[in-house]
């Protein structure tokens, strides 16, 4: 069934339905990798200051960490930022099915972040390869506070890569509220 998985810190934003991703993101799950030992004579001061130099050279190439629950994660997850009626962001570890067949795209999946539990898919007619889409979407947002908030063939604009995609969204509920938001995914391995 459903796994759920912790997700280490610091691996990308979503900015808008951007997703810009670090390093950090690698080793998402059960990452028991440890630092190198530090090289023989690393206590004498040419290696010391030589370690602040490199430490300081690799912290300026590289992007600050992101906040926590962000992240592009590699294959099956899904990154989700909800912005109305409730806020939610996260990224979660989970499968995500992509299927392709009869010039139609269709992905769906189920991530748990924040307390809230989020259901999604999204349908494209006319699918010829990557690009970006008209598409029908269904989100159900689960909140934490046990609050449900639906939409069922929204039309959105997709954008397909080879290995995911990603979606804005906003539609009325049933009840009239406005559920907004984007969400992107990287398909599950086969």
């Amino acid at each position: 069934m459903h796994q759920q998985r912790r997700v280490r810190a610091g691996a990308a934003v979503l900015t808008g339905g951007l997703l810009l991703a670090s390093a950090a993101c690698r080793g998402q799950v059960g990452d028991t990798t440890a630092d190198p030992p530090p090289p023989a004579g690393a206590n004498s001061p040419a290696a010391s200051t030589q370690s602040s130099a490199s430490a300081a050279a690799a912290s300026a190439a590289e992007p600050e960490a992101a906040p926590a629950g962000a992240g592009t994660g590699g294959a099956g997850s899904l990154s989700i930022s909800i912005t109305s009626p409730v806020t939610i962001a996260g990224h979660v570890s989970t499968p995500v099915s992509c299927q392709t067949g009869a010039r139609r795209y269709v992905e769906s999946a189920t991530g748990a972040t924040g307390g809230a539990t989020v259901t999604q898919s999204v349908r494209v007619a006319a699918y010829s390869g990557p690009g970006t889409y008209p598409a029908l979407v269904t989100v159900s947002v689960l909140a934490a506070d046990s609050e449900r908030y639906a939409v069922e063939a929204a039309p959105a604009s997709v954008t397909i890569t080879q290995t995911g995609g990603s979606v804005d969204f906003s539609a009325a509920t049933a009840a009239g509220r406005s559920l907004s938001g984007s969400i992107s995914w990287a398909c599950s391995a086969n």
